[in-house]
């Protein structure tokens, strides 16, 4: 993530799409990226605990996945499978996630972990 911070064609890319309204995505400590270059900003986002502080102008909310707006956060690598559904029931729609989940046993899992 530190080196992602740095990379000025991905800041570039970044801007655009914030501009256009285009969903960002970024997980674990990724979220500092997007802080520094102040797109958080006014903005509900998660990172990595500790990292948190680079979340310029957020609010952190702890949460595994926080979508605000077309910004979609996570928090850590645990985060991986609910930020993938969350961004997937995001671009196809609940139902086909839903039943992506379900097919990949996702469902199953969760059922069994409560």
């Amino acid at each position: 993530a530190t080196n992602l911070k740095e990379h000025k064609q991905l800041a570039d890319v970044l801007r655009q799409q914030a501009e256009a309204g285009r969903m960002i995505g970024a997980i674990c400590a990724a979220p500092m990226v997007l802080g520094t270059m102040g797109l958080l900003q006014g903005r509900r986002a998660t990172c990595y605990p500790g990292v948190e502080h680079t979340l310029h102008g957020a609010e952190y909310t702890g949460q595994l996945v926080t979508v605000d707006g077309n910004i979609i956060t996570g928090e850590g690598p645990a985060a991986a499978f609910p930020y993938a559904y969350t961004l997937l029931a995001m671009l196809v729609g609940h139902d086909k996630a839903e039943e992506i989940q379900i097919a990949m046993r996702y469902k199953h899992l969760m059922a069994e972990g409560s």
